[in-house]
């Protein structure tokens, strides 16, 4: 009898109410997933063969899904009120997987996001300007009304529910055009993305910057917005985009990776390559691209290669183009892809396997096939617009001979 009685408890909570935008889900890893929902009322989450879960909510409400002990590389579908949603866990050791990425999103009911869930990827990876609310104002439910705006449109929202999403912020969606440490709703961007946001372990409380791993190939996010001295400084050796204590996680994470990864995939909202100037990406900041890439070099970094948004349009570069180390030694290979549902233009380059700029509305993705041959991993990037066309190619190798599985 108690049996049963707790049975019927957990089934009136799962249906004690509804969902208002989501589910979505991310902070995946081999064994633990987060799901999250905007729901009016108590609902749990079901997954099959389990016991439900039950949600914590936010100060505002959101509610926070915690899935544990998990298997590796394995596809689970899970149930929330009248809504459902899929994911697979991480494989661990030698792996061949597929991903999506893309920037530059406004909100709108773009089919590019239903082209994308088509593709079947293993996670959607966010660069950035995920909307353009240009927030200037230090209040937390401004940015909880645009992130809500944009997940419960139906084509997004139907990726969301079929891939996990990775997201790092830009300067629109973390505050205003050209945002930077002085940005004053910083604090609220901050809070809101650790409320809404599925991530991963996050060292500053005052960034978003974090890694992840899936196989044998790394993950480092950058933020480089929320420490980023304004671009309209000199630029010298103490203009950052990254910030002191960010710059040292990431060249340690760097070394650490050298010779037990393969190919690090280094996600940065914005691009590379370009001749030193005023801008707002990283040609605006030559002096700290030229530390960088003296780092790379001097410390025989040669398994990097950028993912890149910003620039609405998508492009290519094996490195080339891309080497700003003192008297060369540190190509950097480039993938851009963006926009999402803006109109086009150009950042950055020249590009050497080719730059495509959009007609507005077309819609613009990356994606990204990794296979692990074993003692080589070969990167395939696609760049297509939303009917599948593709406009940019480019296959890189990175070299796996001598590294043992993570």
């Amino acid at each position: 009898m108690q049996t049963l009685i707790l049975l019927l408890a957990s089934t009136l909570a799962v249906q004690a109410g509804r969902v208002e935008v989501g589910p979505w889900c991310g902070a995946v890893t081999p064994t633990s997933a987060v799901v999250k929902a905007r729901t009016t009322g108590e609902v749990w989450l079901e997954l099959p063969d389990r016991p439900p879960v039950a949600p914590t909510f936010s100060e505002s409400g959101l509610a926070t899904y915690r899935l544990e002990n998990l298997k590796p590389d394995t596809l689970y579908t899970y149930r929330l009120g009248d809504r459902g949603g899929q994911f697979r866990t991480f494989p661990t050791g030698r792996a061949s997987f597929r991903f999506v990425f893309g920037s530059c999103s406004t909100g709108t009911n773009h089919p590019v996001y239903r082209a994308m869930a088509e593709t079947e990827p293993l996670f959607y990876l966010h660069l950035g300007d995920l909307h353009y609310a240009d927030i200037a104002t230090n209040e937390p439910a401004l940015y909880r009304r645009a992130l809500e705006s944009v997940f419960g449109q139906p084509y997004h929202a139907e990726l969301l529910q079929r891939a996990p999403l990775v997201y790092v912020w830009d300067d629109h969606d973390y505050g205003p055009n050209d945002s930077d440490r002085t940005s004053p709703s910083r604090a609220a961007a901050q809070k809101v993305y650790r409320e809404y946001i599925p991530h991963y372990p996050l060292l500053d409380a005052e960034a978003i910057y974090q890694s992840f791993t899936v196989g044998r190939v790394k993950f480092l996010l950058t933020d480089l917005r929320s420490h980023r001295t304004p671009n309209a400084a000199e630029d010298n050796e103490e203009k950052s985009m990254m910030g002191a204590a960010q710059k040292a996680w990431f060249l340690q994470q760097l070394l650490d990776a050298r010779n037990r990864y393969p190919l690090v995939f280094w996600v940065s909202s914005v691009t590379w390559i370009g001749k030193a100037g005023r801008a707002d990406h990283w040609a605006g900041f030559s002096n700290e691209r030229r530390q960088l890439a003296n780092f790379f070099k001097q410390h025989g970094i040669h398994n990097v290669c950028m993912l890149t948004g910003d620039g609405h349009c998508v492009a290519a570069d094996d490195g080339r183009n891309g080497d700003y180390a003192e008297g060369g030694g540190a190509p950097l290979p480039v993938l851009m892809s963006s926009p999402l549902d803006q109109g086009g233009n150009c950042k950055g380059g020249p590009y050497s396997h080719g730059l495509y700029v959009p007609g507005r509305g077309e819609g613009m993705y990356g994606v990204v096939d990794v296979e692990d041959r074993g003692d080589e991993i070969l990167v395939t990037f696609h760049g297509r617009n939303h009917r599948h066309e593709e406009k940019v190619h480019l296959q890189l190798g990175m070299t796996a001979s001598g590294i043992d599985d993570p």
